[in-house]
């Protein structure tokens, strides 16, 4: 898939692993882990780094990364059948549309009847209210880790 100003939106390959861990590492450092325990922080940026990602991709967990000039601008992943388990844009790529293009790509990928959820970050609450999920409870902050359950239904 090409979207507007030279945006690719593709499925992710093994090989991107490294890119994917630097990508979704460097962010949730910025933004999500300050709101994290110490220990929680740590588990979730383990979960994150190059091997975890690369076991991911070899478990069949659907990764679509979205390319400008050959670099990952952006990063999907979807657990099968229906959990939104990653959507991280570069900082200089935000507010492009990558966001809304890689839900609809990795959205495409899922069971088309069924609710897709996300544990969504303090910081990414009003991107998922605006990609149509809704809260479905209060913030959890599970093992040390604050994050807010959310689903989208698919229009009926």
């Amino acid at each position: 898939m090409t979207a507007a100003d030279g945006i690719i939106v593709r499925d992710a390959v093994p090989a991107d692993a490294t890119a994917i861990s630097a990508l979704v590492v460097g962010l949730t450092q910025r933004w999500i882990a300050g709101d994290c325990t110490t220990e929680g922080a740590a588990e979730l940026l383990d979960s994150m780094a190059e091997a975890p990602t690369a076991e991911r991709l070899r478990d069949g967990h659907r990764y679509l990364v979205a390319e400008r000039d050959g670099e990952i601008v952006g990063v999907a992943a979807l657990r099968l059948p229906s959990h939104l388990y990653h959507l991280f844009v570069r900082e200089d790529a935000q507010r492009s549309g990558i966001a809304r293009w890689l839900w609809e790509a990795v959205r495409a990928h899922a069971d088309p009847a069924a609710p897709v959820t996300v544990n969504a970050s303090r910081h990414a609450l009003e991107v998922y209210r605006r990609l149509g999920f809704q809260a479905v409870g209060e913030e959890d902050r599970e093992r040390g880790i604050p994050s807010t359950p959310m689903v989208w239904r698919p229009q009926a």
